[in-house]
C-alpha cells in the first residue's frame, strides 16, 4: 500500500516540532507502506532545515543530521508535467496561492492513496472536497487509514 507524505509531516520526523511524537508514531504504524511525494520534497525539506538553522531553531549539526536522516528515508518521488497541470487545476479549485501543496494532492490522487500532512491550513482547504487528505495532529488520526 502507498501513502503520500508532504514536507510538513516529514519535518516532524526530522526535527523536534509540536506533534513530532505523533508523527513518529505515525511513521512506525506506516513503516511497511511505500511513501510517495513530488520530486521537490528533498529540496523543500532541505530549505526548511536551512531556515531553521538560520533562525537558531536547530544547530548546524542538527541540520546536517536531519539531512542525512532524510536521505535514509525511502521515498518514491514522482515527476512529470501531468502532475503540474493537475496541481495547477487543484490550486485554482481550492483557491491556493501556489501549486506546491496541491502537487502532493495530485500525487495522492494519481496513486489513489491518502495524503498525510501536518499543514492544518491546507488540510482545512482540501479535506472537504478530497477525503484522501489526512491531518496529523492527534493520536486519533493514527487509526485513520
Amino acid at each position: 500500500m502507498t501513502v503520500c507524505v508532504d514536507a510538513s509531516l516529514v519535518m516532524k520526523f526530522l526535527t523536534y516540532e509540536p506533534d513530532a511524537d505523533v508523527a513518529n508514531a505515525w511513521l512506525q504504524v506506516h513503516k511497511d507502506k511505500e511513501m510517495m511525494a513530488p520530486w521537490f520534497l528533498p529540496a523543500e525539506v532541505a530549505s526548511v532545515l536551512r531556515r531553521k538553522m538560520l533562525r537558531g531553531e536547530i544547530t548546524d549539526q542538527e541540520g546536517q543530521e536531519a539531512l542525512l536522516l532524510l536521505d535514509s528515508l525511502d521515498f518514491t518521488l514522482a515527476s512529470d508535467f501531468a502532475l503540474v497541470r493537475r496541481a495547477f487545476d487543484l490550486a485554482v479549485e481550492l483557491d491556493q496561492p501556489s501549486v506546491y501543496d496541491t502537487l502532493y494532492l495530485a500525487v495522492a490522487e494519481r496513486e489513489r492513496c491518502d495524503l498525510w500532512t501536518a499543514d492544518a491550513r491546507f488540510a482545512q482547504a482540501a479535506c472537504s472536497r478530497y477525503s484522501s487528505v489526512r491531518l496529523i495532529g492527534s493520536l486519533q488520526s493514527l487509526t485513520t487509514d
